[in-house]
């Protein structure tokens, strides 16, 4: 599964999951794009850790809700690559609460980045990929977008959002050649979820398979579907999970 030299984008990837995706391509000697929008001592950090095996990666600050931001965010990877491989989605927030204490903000704050953020990057990358007809677009759900998630109304909306906006977006995009899929990972610990024992005990309950592998699978699974190895598969929603019930 070859991804060298690919030009990667992930956004929010100076912690959790998209860390791991950085650090994954870029030892697979991708050309790699670190996005962040407030932790920049993480993502300096993580940069300067790449830079040690691949010079090939540049970290850049971007608000993936402000369509400025992201227009940056893709001028700033042409100016240094030249062109954009894929995009992977990743950028995301959970704010839980029952829905009768949830307040608007916290609705609203889930919405822009985990759904207008990925319907924001998805239209200013596009253009280039339409440009160079081919490309490919990744977008991290949820199983929660699939099975909804109690006192989560606003994360699995988002989610479910995401899996239609995938679903509508590869039906308009396959005419150039691009490719538009997603991925609803297993229970992954990741900053968002790291002090959430409860749910940690239930996804582990639900499990037919032990999940210590959950962020490995996620990983390889990942890179499979950015390298060559794989062309002709676009508007799937890829499950990685063994949960039952």
């Amino acid at each position: 599964m070859d991804i060298s030299d690919k030009v990667i984008v992930v956004t929010g990837s100076s912690r959790g999951i998209g860390k791991s995706l950085v650090e994954a391509f870029a030892h697979e000697n991708a050309k790699v794009v670190i996005n962040y929008c407030h932790s920049e001592k993480a993502a300096n950090e993580l940069h300067h850790q790449i830079r040690q095996y691949n010079e090939n990666c540049i970290v850049v600050k971007a608000d993936v809700t402000k369509r400025e931001d992201v227009v940056r965010l893709y001028q700033e990877t042409y100016e240094r690559f030249g062109r954009v491989d894929a995009l992977i989605n990743n950028a995301g927030v959970c704010e839980d609460h029952a829905i009768r204490d949830m307040e608007e903000d916290s609705w609203k704050r889930v919405m822009d980045v985990n759904l207008t953020g990925a319907y924001l990057c998805s239209r200013v990358f596009a253009e280039a990929m339409i440009r160079q007809k081919e490309g490919t677009i990744v977008n991290i759900a949820s199983i929660k977008g699939l099975e909804g998630c109690a006192n989560q109304v606003n994360y699995s909306a988002s989610k479910a959002g995401l899996i239609g906006f995938t679903k509508a977006l590869a039906k308009e995009l396959g005419q150039f050649n691009i490719a538009v899929n997603a991925i609803c990972p297993g229970f992954i610990v990741t900053d968002l979820n790291c002090r959430n024992e409860e749910k940690k005990r239930i996804a582990e309950k639900r499990c037919l398979l032990q999940n210590e592998h959950a962020r490995t699978d996620f990983i390889h699974f990942c890179i499979f579907l950015l390298s060559n190895r794989i062309q002709g598969v676009s508007g799937r929603i890829f499950t990685l999970d063994s949960r039952i019930g």
